[in-house]
């Protein structure tokens, strides 16, 4: 992080040496922007990287970031990720939607969030018997 900024809306990360003292590391630009800033609703951070999600929409329908989708299930055992935007103010985000399930929503037994993000061969939780006989799941269900 970038501690010599003005204020927190306007840090970002940066990856210059000498490292300064006391200062947290991390692997990436975007771990550090979601450690660090995460939650930031100026943007900052993440517009500061190599190729920068966006809050817009993309071409392909949705934001380049997954988030948990808190407020579209009645339940946490249902839940799903999603991409939709604006991403909601201080909402965890993930760069793959398996990511984002596997850190929302792991240990849900439905598996409805891997479900969705992994396709209906990811377990016999996904889709009826003959769904995943139409799709060529390899999956032995009984």
């Amino acid at each position: 992080p970038d501690y010599d900024q003005p204020s927190w809306p306007e840090g970002f990360c940066i990856n210059t040496r000498p490292l300064p003292s006391g200062r947290p590391t991390y692997s990436t630009m975007l771990a550090c922007c979601k450690g660090a800033y995460g939650g930031q609703v100026s943007g900052k951070c993440l517009s500061m990287l190599p190729s920068p999600p966006t809050t817009s929409p993309t071409s392909t329908g949705g934001l380049a970031v997954y988030y948990p989708d808190y407020d579209g299930q009645s339940s946490w055992a249902l839940g799903t990720c999603i991409n939709d935007s604006p991403l909601p103010s201080g909402r965890p985000f993930h760069t793959t939607k398996v990511a984002c399930c596997q850190q929302n929503y792991g240990g849900q037994v439905s598996d409805a969030c891997m479900c969705d993000a992994s396709g209906i061969c990811y377990s016999c939780n996904c889709g009826s018997e003959s769904e995943r006989i139409a799709a060529n799941c390899t999956l032995t269900c009984s």
